[in-house]
């Protein structure tokens, strides 16, 4: 199924110049996307296209690479005329989706993420190693204590070091308290996110889900 650049050949038949044209139209179909709703395989392509007047010209879905050059991450120019881009940008080991806008601005849209389980008591344990320059959330959650419990807050990262926030949590039928304090200031520790029991308790495993952005 090869594509002809020339066509029609001017010293070639009309009949001849049939098959080269059938085949720059069956090239388009298939590369374009003329897979029926539903076909989910590795090689079906991102777009409708001769499927159905209510689908063609649509995206089934969007594959992109990582926006490169030359192996090193970059940020695309914004077409004229246009007012954004987006498109895929590796950031700390993971590809991950940026948008950029015609006056320059630059936001990653989908954070990078870490899951896990960590074992908190009344002394500071390190939850997870964030990258540095990042800023983002962390959400944690247990019913090791006999009911569900659980802990949010936020955290921003510098060249060295990273300082975690509680946010206040006001349980059914008690006072506002912090179930988890997250450690800054001289609790903070490198570029490892902390965090302890606000009152002295024995251990309980607690999991934990960290999302966090570029600066």
């Amino acid at each position: 199924m090869p594509w002809n650049s020339t066509s029609p050949l001017g010293s070639i038949s009309v009949k001849a110049n049939r098959t080269i044209q059938q085949q720059n139209t069956t090239y388009t179909e298939v590369t374009m996307g003329n897979s029926v709703i539903g076909t989910n395989t590795n090689s079906t392509r991102d777009h409708f296209w001769n499927v159905g007047s209510n689908e063609d010209g649509r995206h089934r879905f969007i594959n992109s690479p990582a926006f490169t050059v030359g192996g090193i991450p970059a940020n695309p120019v914004v077409g004229a005329g246009m007012d954004a881009v987006l498109y895929l940008k590796s950031t700390n080991a993971q590809p991950q989706w940026f948008t950029k806008t015609s006056a320059g601005l630059i936001y990653q849209a989908t954070p990078n993420f870490i899951e896990g389980a960590v074992v908190i008591g009344g002394s500071y344990v390190t939850i997870s190693s964030v990258p540095a320059n990042v800023y983002g959330e962390v959400v944690l959650w247990t019913n090791a204590l006999g009911k569900n419990s659980a802990q949010n807050g936020f955290f921003k990262s510098s060249a060295f070091a990273v300082e975690g926030w509680s946010n206040y949590l006001a349980p059914q039928g008690s006072a506002e308290i912090i179930n988890l304090k997250l450690g800054n200031g001289s609790d903070a520790s490198g570029l490892n996110l902390r965090v302890r029991t606000e009152e002295a308790s024995n251990g309980s495993a607690w999991n934990y889900r960290i999302t966090y952005r570029a600066i």
